[in-house]
């Protein structure tokens, strides 16, 4: 059986907004939101990835969330990665709890 704190579900999304992005994270297959960070001091669309991507882990930190560090990847923009047909990027996250548990060490979180 699968432990809450083993899942690896949960996925965090920065879309393009009316001016910005909306930062949130949900988790996969409902519509279950977690967090949301209404980011509209960003640049608006596309200039995201090379701009902001620190940023947006940054982001994700604050509202207890961290983008797993396998998936971090050199066709990432530090683990983002383009929403198909949309107008902004996801990522893979999990909570530090999560990333505790699957053996990454402090140092890496």
């Amino acid at each position: 059986m699968t432990t809450e704190s083993a899942r690896r579900d949960l996925t965090a999304t920065c879309t393009a907004a009316d001016s910005g992005y909306i930062l949130r994270v949900v988790r996969e297959g409902s519509s279950e939101l977690l967090a949301e960070k209404d980011l509209t001091h960003w640049p608006d669309w596309p200039a995201f990835p090379v701009d902001a991507a620190p940023a947006a882990g940054s982001e994700l930190v604050m509202l207890g969330y961290m983008i797993w560090p396998d998936s971090v990847t050199p066709d990432s923009f530090l683990g983002w990665q383009p929403v198909p047909a949309g107008r902004g990027w996801s990522a893979r996250v999990g909570t530090f709890e999560q990333l505790r548990d699957a053996g990454m060490r402090d140092a890496e979180i």
